[in-house]
């Protein structure tokens, strides 16, 4: 479940109402690599439907994580923004105290006034504050700095004794590369001023991103006058970029031609639905055209005929619940049975089998059977019944959150521990508070009959 609570006040980047940074940094990590996302990644990432998902985006883009991506006839998705990047990209550090954070702001400027009035540097540069620094707070994680490089206009004769002095400093492989050759000196110059600055400053973060175009907050540190050569006076005046532009009123529409009720049936024949497709198909459902125009238009359910049953996952939340696997599971077969989903009158076997190629979850007989591969990072397998012609949303959801447990159960049982291993299980006699550690018991061959209630076999394969 995601959580309904902004970021904390102390927060280096800009909040974002109703979404966490962690869950933020999750979902702008699961960028393509084009730089998008769209409903798709928020709905599989922080386990919520479409409307909320769509919240969720809108809070992102007006806090200047994300604007829309030019995909003219496609469906609408969002393109990260510098300030994205960074969130995505940001490290864990310790904090540091107020005194702290004001010597090291002070000793970053002596550092760069004492750069821009060595007459051996190609280069002046300028320097930004932005962040948390900004503010009047009790600790602080990085402090942000943006900074600038700014090429000075030199007499040929002092330009190429300053740059024979930096090449001269090159290392032995930098000479060899082609940029090396041909921008070695600005190279070698830009590099020895960011260490002279960072040198024994593991908080200060040098940001080469400006954050006028971030829309970020921020006053001068340094500037500097390239005409004269002189440093140019500053406050602390704080300088507020533009606000973003407004977002459209409307960024969610249904698509054209009605969903299914979750009890109507439909024909099983040509339909292929996986346990990975519940979040793109929702994502379908509810993300609009984005036409030449730029105008939005409603998707068409009849592209994609998997588009009506759009939503299942969430018409049984238990796959949600903080409950161990073995107690999700059986709290799954009982919705299935409450609901007559089709999963209910599987035979309650379990079996788990991790290979060196794939990772199998079995649950019930060869003839009516669950079956998903899973793993650290996967998560795949059919929802749709074998033995039957129909199946509906209610059928679907059913299966969902009995693959969500059968996958819980892979990892309680540490199976990733080993490298290959097979264990089965008779699903009502297995305690609710824990699995046994299969690895464990190949090790020490501690496995015998009846030690464990349920446990039918454990075996290195």
């Amino acid at each position: 479940m995601i959580s309904l609570m902004s970021n904390a006040p102390n927060s280096k980047h800009p909040s974002i109402e109703g979404v966490t940074q962690d869950e933020a940094r999750a979902v702008l990590r699961s960028a393509a690599g084009n730089g998008n996302v769209g409903l798709e990644e928020v709905i599989r990432i922080l386990d919520c439907d479409a409307p909320r998902g769509d919240v969720i985006l809108r809070a992102m883009a007006l806090a200047g994580y994300i604007e829309f991506a030019d995909a003219r006839g496609q469906l609408l998705c969002w393109t990260l923004t510098p300030s994205a990047n960074r969130l995505a990209m940001e490290k864990k550090r310790s904090r540091i105290g107020p005194e702290k954070m004001r010597a090291t702001i002070a000793e970053v400027v002596a550092r760069a006034e004492a750069i821009n009035t060595d007459k051996d540097r190609l280069q002046r540069i300028t320097l930004k504050l932005f962040g948390s620094a900004l503010e009047d707070r009790s600790d602080y994680g990085d402090v942000d700095v943006s900074i600038a490089f700014h090429r000075r206009s030199l007499p040929d004769e002092e330009k190429q004794r300053i740059e024979a002095q930096l090449c001269a400093r090159q290392s032995d492989s930098e000479r060899q590369t082609f940029l090396g050759r041909v921008m070695g000196a600005k190279l070698q110059d830009t590099r020895e001023i960011r260490d002279a600055l960072k040198k024994g400053l593991p908080q200060l973060s040098l940001m080469g991103d400006d954050p006028m175009e971030l829309g970020a907050p921020f006053h001068w540190l340094v500037d500097h006058d390239l005409e004269i050569d002189k440093p140019v006076a500053v406050t602390e005046t704080i300088i507020r970029p533009n606000a973003l532009s407004a977002l459209p009123p409307v960024t969610l529409v249904k698509a054209r031609h009605r969903e299914l009720s979750p009890t109507r049936k439909i024909p099983v024949e040509g339909l292929h639905i996986g346990l990975e497709d519940a979040a793109r198909l929702e994502a379908a459902m509810w993300s609009p055209r984005m036409m030449g125009n730029g105008e939005f238009v409603a998707n068409d359910a009849r592209d994609d005929p998997r588009i009506r049953v759009a939503g299942f996952q969430h018409l049984c939340p238990i796959w949600k619940e903080r409950i161990g696997g073995v107690l999700m599971l059986k709290r799954a077969l009982e919705w299935c049975d409450e609901n007559k989903a089709w999963p209910r009158d599987l035979a309650p076997f379990v079996s788990i089998s991790r290979g060196s190629g794939r990772n199998v979850i079995r649950l019930g007989h060869a003839d009516e059977l669950i079956r998903f591969d899973v793993g650290p990072r996967v998560q795949r397998g059919s929802l749709m019944p074998l033995n039957r012609t129909r199946v509906s949303k209610i059928d679907l959801a059913g299966a969902y959150a009995v693959a969500g447990a059968l996958a819980k159960i892979y990892a309680e049982a540490r199976c990733a521990k080993v490298q290959s291993c097979h264990a089965r299980m008779l699903l009502p006699l297995i305690g609710t508070d824990r699995l046994p550690d299969f690895p464990s018991l190949i090790r020490k061959a501690a496995f015998r009959e009846g030690a464990f209630p349920g446990l039918l076999e454990a075996s290195a394969n």
